[in-house]
């Protein structure tokens, strides 16, 4: 999660979210392919998120639930910009809070 975001204020705006990791991912990744975000989340301590990649069954769950319910619409269409280009993609974003 980026420093500028908190939890609240991304759950709440996953567009806003979105559209930063397209912005800010690095030159030798960068793709304006179609994504699926998964961003991990405790809820007692932001840091220490990373540690829930541990947790194999509570993170697979999770995602088997979201790409079984899913649906793709013009909703989730993602228009950013890179390098002074405009792109357009398709983009979900599945948070997984513990």
């Amino acid at each position: 999660m980026p420093r500028s975001f908190n939890l609240d204020q991304a759950i709440q705006r996953p567009k806003e979210l979105m559209i930063w990791l397209y912005e800010n991912q690095g030159a030798q990744r960068f793709g304006a392919d179609n994504r699926i975000f998964i961003v991990l989340a405790s809820k007692t301590n932001l840091e220490d998120s990373w540690k829930l990649k541990r947790d194999f069954n509570y993170v697979f769950k999770e995602i088997d639930n979201f790409l079984n319910t899913a649906t793709v619409s013009t909703k989730d269409e993602i228009v950013f910009s890179y390098k002074k280009q405009t792109y357009t993609a398709i983009a979900k974003i599945l948070f997984v809070v513990k």
